[in-house]
């Protein structure tokens, strides 16, 4: 099942959804796009389970992570394959 989370802070506005990555060295600790998801000393993850359908309000997703995920699930090539036919 796939994860997402966002940061948490108190002095700045959060925009970005991530997606968690589920392998590797940060497995559970960090977005597909590198962003770290692990609780600092002023911003806590908070991590949604599963990966809601639509970002919550005031999100948007990381175009990183989802890119990422995209091509992991085997969709990149057809998504640029119908962007170039769109021209």
């Amino acid at each position: 099942m796939t994860r997402a989370f966002y940061r948490s802070y108190a002095s700045r506005r959060v925009t970005r959804l991530h997606i968690m990555r589920e392998d590797g060295a940060f497995a559970g600790r960090q977005g597909l796009c590198g962003t770290q998801g692990w609780a600092g000393r002023r911003s806590e993850p908070i991590v949604l389970d599963p990966m809601p359908l639509v970002p919550p309000a005031g999100l948007s997703w990381c175009p990183a992570c989802v890119g990422r995920l995209a091509e992991r699930r085997g969709l990149l090539a057809g998504w640029v394959a119908e962007m170039a036919g769109a021209r």
